[in-house]
């Protein structure tokens, strides 16, 4: 191929500025091959700016070489896109090894959609800078209007296409107009802020770093390089995950990008669902800015640290390394932010630093946020204070659990013709059952046993206790007491750690044996329980961290889950539990006065906070 002369080239592109400007781009980065550009012997991969719209630099190429674009034979083979818009009805045809002929120019967005071997065979690929200074001054200088100042400029070009050429485009200068230009690229948002949102405090410190580096990065003042960032949030399903992102937008400014791996996956077979994802990334990718919510992120899969040679394994692979690679595209703008119940199943090389940085767990909100959150759904109609104790009997329910509420609730006002009232909202709480004196005093003693044995074992410095006085039966679960602890640093766990981390997991169910002689099913029965957890560690020690009695790794604490072990192995497992349930049994029977004494002192006061080798308190 062979670059036409200057001046031919120059008056084919500068009748439309977006193609001026693309044409100098493409001159620009060809630069590089020296005097050989003129007299080049093979194609050239020209892989232009993150966000830039290929037409028109595959515009500015036909003029470059010199190729009329009105023949269909040349725009077919002169100069092609490597991922060309797919057209409905016909199939859809990227750049092959084995469709080159008389090719001069190939186009690509990102070097992604460049196959590796049609990469290999070109005779250079070049990257496309945005325009310079010097281009935008031309642009303007061309359509018969004053240059910008060297400084102005050199913030333009740090900007999207579209900003950039209305700026450019401009028939007066837009110099003193920088604060409108801040606006174009911001999108107007009818939901709510998250900055006016209750709730969300683990995240919100985060969030307003991330809104100040954006707005610098707007203003030309940041590199995206250190204004990107990625979060990972995880919590139980109606934490509010969809809608943090939702609100994190509205705070930057940007569009909210949604999708879900599932979507993808529903594309059909593996080829179907890699290219669904493609097509996300690149709406997504254009250079605008936007906040990508990529929810149900567990389901992206995992690649095995030892294959099984099953034909899953590679189906995985393939699905992780595609998107890692999409990931690692993702041009200036873009925040992404994934949401899932399970992180602990996600790739890990997807979440190291430059991708996704930052993790996050929401959590149910306590009482003060139900409050507040109860507050935002009736705009402020019914204070925050009147709103507390109405909180205290939705212990456990979701912000979209308190939304559905306030909503029932106006829908009764409103039939009634009236403003909302607190009774409104009370009339909706869910039916609630007290605990008898016995079942607090059982519950209180579960709780005890927790916090003695943490204490005694060294597994933490304090332990709080709270009791609940009534439950919701119909509610899919219920907690009647919980234990917090303050726990001592455990960063190199040891066998015996191990097992004291077994002992104190195990001692609720103990003190009800120690002082009513039977247990309750309030040890077990759902993830995340004391006998799920106890049994969880003894596995892992067996059949991942060598602690058995003879050392053998069945694989990671991933692999291993719940598959079963050789007879042999799970009988140490079992060994492990049975040994500290004795252990921890003894140590309560002997205590039992001083468990009875604790569980008083909590059916009293419902939370109560104990130290190491200190007193009681009520919290």
């Amino acid at each position: 191929m062979r670059f036409v002369d200057k001046g031919v080239r120059t008056q084919k592109i500068s009748k439309e500025t977006a193609v001026f400007l693309a044409g100098c781009g493409l001159v620009r980065a060809s630069k590089a091959l020296g005097s050989l550009r003129y007299g080049i012997n093979g194609f050239l991969v020209f892989v232009i700016p993150t966000g830039y719209r290929t037409e028109d630099y595959e515009a500015a190429a036909y003029a470059i070489v010199n190729a009329n674009r009105d023949d269909w034979v040349d725009k077919e083979i002169r100069v092609r896109l490597a991922n060309p818009p797919r057209i409905k009805g016909t199939l859809h045809k990227q750049i092959s090894i084995y469709d080159l002929k008389g090719l001069d120019v190939l186009i690509a967005r990102n070097i992604a959609e460049v196959p590796k071997d049609v990469g290999f065979a070109a005779a250079a690929v070049l990257f496309v800078e945005p325009p310079t200074v010097r281009h935008i001054n031309a642009a303007r200088r061309l359509s018969g209007k004053a240059p910008f100042s060297e400084q102005f400029a050199s913030s333009l070009a740090r900007r999207p296409q579209n900003i950039l050429l209305a700026a450019v485009l401009k028939p007066t200068s837009a110099e003193d107009r920088i604060r409108e230009i801040d606006d174009l690229d911001k999108v107007d948002s009818a939901g709510p802020d998250l900055f006016e949102l209750p709730g969300y405090e683990e995240v919100k410190p985060w969030a307003r770093v991330l809104v100040n580096n954006v707005t610098r990065w707007r203003q030309g003042g940041l590199e995206w390089k250190l204004a990107r960032a990625g979060v990972l949030l995880s919590g139980l399903p109606g934490t509010g995950k969809t809608l943090f992102a939702s609100a994190l937008a509205s705070a930057l400014g940007m569009r909210l990008v949604s999708t879900t791996i599932g979507s993808w996956q529903s594309a059909g077979a593996l080829g179907d669902m890699l290219a669904a994802m493609r097509k996300t990334f690149e709406s997504v990718n254009d250079g605008k800015g936007a906040v990508f919510f990529i929810d149900e992120f567990d389901a992206i899969g995992t690649r095995l640290a030892r294959p099984s040679g099953h034909h899953g394994d590679q189906y995985w692979q393939v699905v992780v390394d595609d998107f890692l690679t999409l990931l690692s595209g993702l041009g200036e703008g873009v925040i992404v932010v994934a949401a899932t119940n399970y992180p602990e199943w996600i790739d890990g090389a997807i979440l190291r630093a430059g991708r996704i940085d930052d993790h996050f767990t929401l959590s149910l909100p306590d009482q003060l946020t139900r409050a507040e959150i109860l507050n935002h759904h009736t705009g402020g109609a019914l204070s925050v204070e009147s709103l507390v104790d109405v909180a205290e009997d939705l212990d456990g329910k979701t912000g979209a659990d308190l939304e559905r509420l306030v909503l029932k609730a106006c829908k009764t006002a409103r039939n009634e013709d009236r403003e909302l009232e607190l009774r409104d909202l009370i009339a909706q709480l869910p039916e609630r059952l007290r605990y008898t004196p016995q079942q607090q005093l059982r519950l209180a003693v579960h709780e005890a046993g927790h916090a003695l044995v943490a204490l005694a074992l060294g597994h933490a410095t304090s332990a709080t206790i709270e009791i609940k006085d009534s439950f919701e039966p119909n509610a899919d679960g219920f907690l009647g007491g919980m234990t917090t602890y303050d726990l001592v640093p455990d960063y190199f766990p040891t066998e015996t750690s191990l097992l004291n981390r077994i002992a104190v997991s195990l001692a609720g169910m103990a003190a009800e044996a120690a002082i009513f002689g039977d247990r309750s099913l309030g040890s077990g029965g759902t993830i995340g329980s004391d006998v799920e957890r106890a049994t969880t560690v003894a596995r892992r020690m067996i059949g991942s961290y060598g602690l058995g009695k003879t050392p053998v790794f069945m694989g990671t604490v991933k692999e291993i889950g719940d598959k079963p072990f050789p007879e042999r192995l799970e009988a140490e497992v079992l060994q492990i539990l049975d040994e500290q349930l004795e252990r921890v049994l003894a140590m309560l029977t002997e205590e039992s006065e001083r468990v009875l004494a604790l569980a008083a002192d909590v059916v009293t006061h419902r939370t109560v906070k104990i130290e190491r080798g200190g007193m009681a308190e009520a919290a």
